[in-house]
């Protein structure tokens, strides 16, 4: 289809994201209670992030090395076998990445619980009806 010079283009994507962040300041400007459950949402997640780190904290060369020890006292099949698990990377290696991997696992399962014992205000309909106005004041002020 050819773009015809007096026609409206579609939009780019720096205009699309300037729609988008208007878009969010209206409904949330509009939507009675939604900068609220945001903001607990904010103070919630932190809580949570403070606990993750908390419950597993980066791995020391202490922990590392404790962790190698344990390893290298296993039977050699059992040892053998924690290695084919990791593809043979070495054990300083996947530690870390064991505990960051654990640490958000345990995140987003806190912030679905949260999410679903506090639903949020803003519906469905009411999105589409909020947004729909904005829509319409939006058009009116880009023609002007």
């Amino acid at each position: 289809m050819l773009i015809h010079p007096g026609k409206r283009t579609p939009l780019t994507r720096g205009r699309q994201e300037d729609w988008d962040a208007a878009r969010e300041a209206y409904l949330l400007e509009h939507a009675p209670g939604l900068k609220e459950h945001y903001a607990a949402q904010r103070r919630a997640f932190d809580q949570i992030e403070a606990d993750a780190q908390a419950r597993h904290p980066d791995p020391t060369p202490d922990n590392i090395t404790a962790a190698v020890a344990a390893e290298a006292a296993l039977p050699y099949r059992k040892r053998t076998e924690a290695q084919l698990r990791r593809n043979f990377e070495p054990l300083s290696a996947h530690l870390p990445q064991d505990i960051r991997s654990r640490r958000k696992r345990f995140v987003q399962r806190e912030q679905r619980a949260w999410n679903r014992a506090n639903p949020t205000p803003l519906s469905d309909d009411m999105q589409r009806a909020l947004t729909a106005e904005f829509v319409k004041t939006y058009a009116r002020a880009a023609r002007a």
